[in-house]
């Protein structure tokens, strides 16, 4: 259900008041109490959840086909029959509250906040969507309902469904449904117009971080504008991607900068361009030039028609990759209707898009990007480095136009078979093919056993950087050149290591298969781990693990895995240590890829629209010179089980305490694999025992969960809290108390079989992607597992007892070995 009610269209007294709004709307109706929705989800296998942006809330059930009936009354009684009982609203505050707190610890949150505050002096798209601690805690049950009144009236709303139904029996249950609920006029909308901006604009602020964010914005026009296709093609060309300009010059080139992108924000109303980076503090005023630069060379050079039909393609492409799922679906049309003016609107855009020319980009660019329309912030960390200060931008800028102004300027002239194939090759590589025609897209994975588990003694992290290389540079190709091959053919290819692999995943258009297969086989059997890219790389992962210290959830999960796995390699964080990256030399790379890159240790599976014989030879001849080597697995012990209780206290200057407590668990083929994930999920989710106990009823949290995590050796078991600092008490007795009742009490029928469902239903809809898929079965075969298992995954989710679950409760909650991390404020500080 698409509302068009969003941040937008409050008043400044009631900033927050839309995000409140949807937080209550599943908090109880007349027949269903508090918790009652979630439950009723989870039973059928479903997931429901809701947003709030600044143009709209949305409210989205994805749920079974068989239980159509089930989901429509479940939207239309929470939109109709919303009970907003003030104790309820008071708790919800609370938990709104702590999701504002998790935000302003957030660096890239809070920076873009302040870009939006800066850009915008009028619109009301300078207000964040959360609001502000004093207007939400303001807000009362006659605020709620006189928002409901106002905005949530069937002329201001549209209700999509898609999937397996027929329309117009469908469509009868819903005029049935929603039959008493009444159109009413809609309210004045007076949101202000924002002046046109006539001068740089400014803002530099800082706090307790490691790593700067710099952003720029340009405001453009709305949605429907004619100039938005332009500028669309142009974020593509600008900053998305690894060939994109400001990749290429401001972090390959120039190395300026951990991460840069640019994205073009169009909303209802005039939104802007946004061009943003993470970088180190002592780089800010290195940077500022050169990427305006760049902006500003878009006004003066004509973009390659190479650019211009790769940004095309991407762009086209991403219409398609949405139709892959039906919550993809429904969200296009959800904002098509709502949003964008009409379910003809991809067909205009595209169209739209198709007629770009390389003079289009220059005469948009012209128009809009400049310095008068300029805003600039700056979020950088307290200590480290020069400080930077708002004059500085604004000369910067100046010098930047100035520069590319003196430049001169150019003249412009099926069916879908369930049966996998399963083929080992000669040279030992083991091969999954699945064919999928209903769309035209493919998913690969090359899956091999390396990770965290077996990296030797003092190379922390060698598994994460030697993957991180592999799109680095070939014998043939280097960085900028697979960049270049895989945008051009609208796909995406990424390296992955974890705890226990590493490889590579990529998805693309079938009908590029060929230009992907080339790509992919280039970068296993030639990888060039070329010197200079081998010491850019050690810079940015150095970076990334002093940065990292800025993600407490981040922190507070290393900690625990110390303190929880002490001498097993699992103690370790992927990114490895400063100590260790700064050891590891090029030859360590070559000797550990080598050491597991070899054919009888990968798994390469190909789903989607393909034929399977046809890719089979492509693939067998493809990788023909890799000769056949056996590969010995490095024997490594399980992780001993703790002694006695460990416990660790990180301190940082920020709002929330993070809190995680928790046990070994099991490994991929523990028979306790299956009752300890149903247990897991009786805790976790809306519907769970932490979130209805800990957040709704005692209001501890914007963010708990319980966290399974399945491994070759045994895995984790724990509970996680973000919480405010003076209830990290009651937040661990709250967990423990949770934590105790399973092992004590046998869980009831009924929410042993909701949870099945909804684990059940979940992992179906999770399958639906055919990357998604085609990592399930690279993993499950890789592990040992069977490439099939996701196959057998309801039975045995279905076959679990509440005996089982007692069992297992018993056997690994031992509060006599546990671990438990905390990372919190100060004792007496502010923020404690």
């Amino acid at each position: 259900m698409w509302v068009r009610a969003g941040s937008a269209y409050e008043n400044d007294n009631e900033a927050g008041i839309a995000h409140v709004f949807e937080h209550m709307l599943f908090k109880g109706t007349k027949k269903r109490g508090v918790g009652g929705i979630a439950k009723e989800v989870d039973e059928a296998g479903g997931y429901i959840n809701a947003y709030t942006s600044i143009d709209m809330t949305v409210y989205h059930l994805a749920i079974a086909s068989r239980y159509f009936d089930t989901g429509l009354d479940i939207i239309s009684d929470a939109i109709q029959n919303s009970s907003f009982d003030p104790e309820e609203l008071k708790k919800e505050e609370s938990v709104i509250l702590e999701e504002l707190k998790m935000g302003k610890d957030e660096p890239s949150s809070r920076a873009y906040e302040e870009l939006f505050a800066t850009a915008y002096e009028k619109h009301s798209y300078r207000r964040p969507i959360i609001g502000y601690e004093e207007t939400v805690k303001s807000l009362t049950r006659e605020h709620i309902l006189n928002f409901y009144k106002q905005w949530y009236v069937p002329n201001n709303m549209v209700f999509v469904v898609v999937g397996d139904f027929k329309a117009e029996e469908a469509l009868k249950k819903i005029k049935n449904s929603f039959a008493d609920f009444k159109s009413s006029p809609l309210p004045e909308i007076n949101i202000p117009v924002e002046p046109v901006q006539m001068h740089i604009r400014s803002k530099i602020s800082y706090d307790e971080i490691k790593e700067a964010n710099l952003n720029f914005a340009f405001h453009i026009p709305a949605l429907n504008h004619e100039d938005i296709p332009v500028l669309d093609i142009i974020s593509v060309i600008l900053g998305q991607g690894e060939s994109s300009r400001l990749y290429k010059k401001i972090k390959s080139d120039l190395n300026l900068v951990n991460s840069i992108s640019s994205y073009s924000m169009t909303p209802k109303y005039p939104g802007l361009f946004l061009a943003g980076a993470a970088l180190e503090k002592e780089k800010i005023k290195e940077a500022i030039l050169p990427i305006l630069e760049e902006v500003y060379l878009l006004k003066t050079k004509e973009v390659t028609s190479e650019e211009l039909e790769k940004a095309k393609l991407i762009l086209e492409s991403d219409f398609v990759y949405d139709r892959e799922t039906v919550q993809g679906e429904a969200k296009k049309l959800g904002y098509f209707e709502t949003i964008a003016g009409g379910l003809d609107f991809e067909e205009k855009y595209i169209a739209a898009i198709k007629n770009v020319t390389t003079a289009d980009i220059k005469k948009v660019a012209e128009k809009y990007f400049n310095n008068s329309n300029l805003t600039a912030t700056v979020l950088a960390p307290q200590a480290g480095g020069k400080d930077i200060f708002p004059q500085e931008i604004i000369a910067l800028a100046l010098n930047a136009e100035k520069k590319v102004q003196e430049i001169p300027l150019e003249q412009t002239a099926s069916t879908k078979p369930d049966d996998i194939t399963k083929r080992i090759l000669p040279n030992g590589i083991t091969l999954l093919i699945k064919e999928d025609h209903e769309m035209p897209i493919v998913a690969i994975n090359a899956v091999f056993l390396a990770g965290t588990r077996f990296e030797p003694e003092n190379k922390d992290g060698i598994s994460s950087f030697t993957s991180e290389m592999l799109t680095k540079g070939t014998v043939i190709r280097n960085a900028d050149d697979i960049a270049k091959e895989v945008e051009s053919i609208a796909g995406s290819l990424q390296s992955f290591s974890g705890k226990d692999s590493f490889g590579i995943k990529a998805k693309l258009l079938s009908r590029f298969l060929d230009n992907g297969f080339n790509l992919i086989s280039d970068i296993i059997l030639n990888p060039s781990f070329d010197e200079s890219e081998f010491e850019k790389k050690k810079k940015e992962i150095l970076l990334a693990i002093k940065n990292q210290d800025d993600d407490l959830t981040h922190l507070v999960s290393n900690l625990f895995n110390q303190l929880l796995y002490q001498k097993h390699p699992y103690s370790r964080d992927v990114l490895g240590t400063k100590e260790s990256i700064s050891s590891i030399k090029k030859e360590d790379l070559l000797e550990f890829y080598k050491k597991f890159a070899v054919p009888e240790n990968l798994v390469f599976t190909v789903v989607g629209d393909v034929k399977t014989e046809n890719v089979s030879g492509k693939i067998e001849n493809a990788f023909r010179n890799l000769k056949k080597e056996t590969f010995s697995m490095p024997e490594i012990s399980d992780p001993s089980p703790l002694e006695t209780n460990k416990s660790s206290i990180i301190y940082r200057d920020k709002k929330q305490a993070h809190i995680l407590l928790g046990f070994l668990g099991v490994d991929n083929h523990d028979p306790d694999r299956y009752a300890l994930e149903v247990l897991s999920n009786i805790l976790s989710g809306q519907g769970g025992r932490l979130f209805i106990e800990l957040r709704d009823k005692q209001s501890l949290a914007y963010s708990v969960t319980s966290i399974n995590q399945i491994r070759m050796d045994k895995g984790v078991f724990a509970a996680y809290i973000g919480t405010s600092p003076e209830k990290i008490d009651k937040a661990i007795e709250g967990i423990k108390n949770e934590l105790i009742k399973l092992t004590q009490e046998k869980v009831g029928d009924e929410e042993l079989e909701r949870t099945k469902k909804s684990m059940i239903g979940n992992f179906e809809i999770g399958l639906q992607k055919r990357a998604a898929l085609a990592s399930e079965i690279a993993f499950s075969e890789r592990y040992g597992l069977g490439f099939d298992s996701y196959k057998k995954y309801a039975e045995r989710i279905s076959a679990v007892t509440s005996e089982d679950i007692l069992n297992v409760a018993k056997k690994y909650i031992d509060f006599n070995h546990y671990a438990l991390a905390i990372i919190r404020p100060e004792k007496g500080s502010s923020n404690d």
